[in-house]
């Protein structure tokens, strides 16, 4: 047995090595192709499981996962076999765990309340649709797709939930990637989706609470939905207090940092997730509300979160989704008439629920459609819902595999779509609305507040310009919401005021501002932004746009830092600008004549 144990250690180790590093390498290829990771990571799992390597190297693929035929193998080879499974996928269900930890850090509980007609309405109805669409799906499906076509009830609602929940990590990659992460439809869209997740999530894990108890009745019911309501409401109202309590005292005392904040982060995660699992629901929906009690709290800073979401998305997330590819026959179980239909379900009840949100919102144009289309992507999530789902035989391996192929499929979609429907590539000026007059050389302030109130106070004294105390204050008030500190030593804080009637811009230059920014470095060029509450061609969201792509040049920034002179600091910045307008015209010129 000892014996065993070592090579089971050896086999582990290996397979750990060589999945690892081809899903680390095909993840990052993919995101170079401006594609989700998720997808390559998938893609090696498909590689080195039954799908391609157990047809081309049996023997290999038998070696490599001590697989073999159990009847015919005497019981301690047998025990081998389901130790080796078993170590595998203990390291895959902490992926499961820990990735619903930090997509609770996307969760904006604040901006849900303060845009709380908008969330609440995309957020609600974005849910109810596709909801109602995969419910109805469902029935229309014959009963070779289910695991019980006596309990088709729970089937319905598994998939309808399924195709209804989005991807908080997809779409914050996209509007990152689109320069529109920090702008007003940014935060719309990141504020329903928080709602989305916490209504997807709630539906899900009490239909998997549900469904998994061996005798259901009315007590065994009122346990699982009334120990669910009250730990929502207390983990949203007191736990976040009581979290940022414990933060502040962890950060007061001589405990190294930031480690002691990652542990005890970790440690909420694990006791929310068997808190959960008491009650009777899945403690993956314990990490997920654990992620959000954490990232509400402004005593964790920004890089914290950075660090423990990189150790998580570059280990164990990538060995999950390989571990989806290793433990199924994608090629003997692929069904294209439930692949199509759940993923037309999927996208478009989405698309269709968040626009309907959107209008009845009072969003129109091209908002209403990028909002809808922001909600497409299942993702990670709309994954994660279909492992635990046949984890628990609730469905089948067809149905799980139409599951994740509509999330793949809709994940890829949502970036080109969006960036089309928002074309934020055409040429655009943004150097006419920028009021040169008011750039400040050098900024006194020592806190981000000061810092905008001198570029509010440069901007108030031009004709035309709102006051500096009403501007100052609308800045901080979205500020409250949503910090819009950059990476790389840039923030662009702005807000719209009813006064203007055409966006203007500034900025000025610091020694160094602390902005609570992902990458923990200060703050030395602030863009001061003020737009028009009616703003019907998306002009903030293209000003912000053509800053951050101009500030993510490293030469651009270093020579604006080290300029001697106001004159030498403004002419490096319009010089830039001048050089994106020009690169995007000739993009656009040569996709109009190919």
């Amino acid at each position: 047995m000892h014996f065993l144990a070592e090579h089971n250690l050896l086999i582990f180790l290996l397979q750990l090595v060589v999945l690892l590093l081809a899903a680390r390498g095909a993840g990052e290829l993919f995101r170079r192709l401006k594609q989700p990771a998720l997808v390559g990571e998938i893609l090696v799992g498909i590689i080195f499981g039954p799908t391609v390597m157990k047809r081309i190297l049996p023997s290999v693929y038998d070696f490599f996962f001590l697989l073999g035929d159990v009847s015919k193998q005497p019981v301690t080879e047998t025990v081998n076999q389901i130790t080796q499974h078993t170590m595998f996928q203990t390291v895959s269900w902490l992926g499961v765990l820990f990735l619903l930890l930090v997509t609770g850090f996307e969760v904006e509980v604040d901006a849900v309340y303060k845009q709380r007609r908008s969330s609440l309405t995309i957020g609600f109805v974005g849910v109810l649709i596709p909801l109602a669409m995969g419910f109805g799906l469902a029935f229309l499906l014959p009963d070779r797709y289910m695991v019980d076509a006596q309990n088709k009830i729970v089937f319905a609602l598994f998939l309808g939930t399924a195709v209804a929940i989005s991807a908080i990590p997809i779409i914050a990659k996209v509007l990152h990637d689109l320069d529109i992460l920090k702008s007003d439809v940014g935060l719309t869209i990141i504020s329903a989706f928080t709602v989305n997740d916490i209504l997807g999530w709630v539906a899900f894990t009490v239909v998997l609470g549900l469904a998994t108890q061996q005798r259901l009745d009315w007590i065994t019911s009122l346990r699982v939905f009334g120990g669910t309501a009250v730990f929502i409401a207390f983990s949203l109202t007191f736990g976040r207090k009581l979290v940022n309590k414990a933060v502040e005292w962890i950060n007061r005392s001589p405990l190294p940092k930031p480690g002691s904040v990652l542990t005890f982060i970790v440690l909420l995660g694990g006791a929310c997730g068997a808190l959960t699992q008491l009650i009777g629901i899945h403690a993956a929906f314990g990490f997920l509300v654990a992620g959000v009690m954490a990232g509400a709290s402004p005593a964790i800073s920004e890089r914290s979160r950075e660090i423990i979401s990189q150790m998580v998305y570059a280990v164990f997330v990538p060995l999950f989704f390989v571990s989806i590819g290793i433990q199924l026959d994608f090629l003997a179980n692929f069904d294209w008439l439930l692949v199509t239909s759940i993923t037309v379900v999927a996208i478009g009840g989405k698309f269709a629920g968040a626009w309907l949100g959107a209008r009845l919102s009072a969003i129109k144009g091209r908002d209403a459609t990028a909002l809808g289309i922001a909600h497409i992507p299942g993702g990670a999530m709309e994954i994660l819902i279909g492992v635990l789902a046949l984890e628990f035989g609730l469905i089948n391996e067809m149905v799980f595999e139409a599951v994740v192929v509509a999330a793949i499929v809709s994940s890829i979609m949502v970036g080109p779509l969006l960036s089309a429907v928002l074309r934020l590539r055409k040429a655009f000026n943004a150097l006419g609305f920028l009021l040169t007059d008011a750039v400040v050389f050098e900024l006194a302030g020592n806190t981000p507040q000061e810092a905008i109130g001198e570029l509010c106070g440069s901007l108030s004294d031009h004709e035309g310009m709102p006051g500096a105390g009403r501007s100052c204050a609308a800045v901080n008030l979205r500020e409250d919401i949503v910090g819009t500190g950059m990476e790389k030593g840039i923030a662009i804080p702005h807000a719209r005021m009813p006064e203007l009637a055409r966006p203007v811009f500034t900025f000025g230059r610091s020694e160094g501002l602390d902005w609570n920014t992902s990458d923990g470095l200060p703050v030395k060029l602030v863009f001061l932004l003020l737009s028009p509450v009616e703003d019907k061609e998306n002009l903030q969201v293209k000003i912000l746009a053509s800053i951050a792509r101009v500030m993510s040049d490293e030469r651009v920034r270093n020579e604006m830092l080290e300029a001697q002179s106001r004159e030498k600091m403004l002419g490096v910045f319009t010089a830039a600008l001048r050089r994106d307008r020009m690169r995007l015209a000739s993009r656009k010129s040569q996709s109009s004549h190919p």
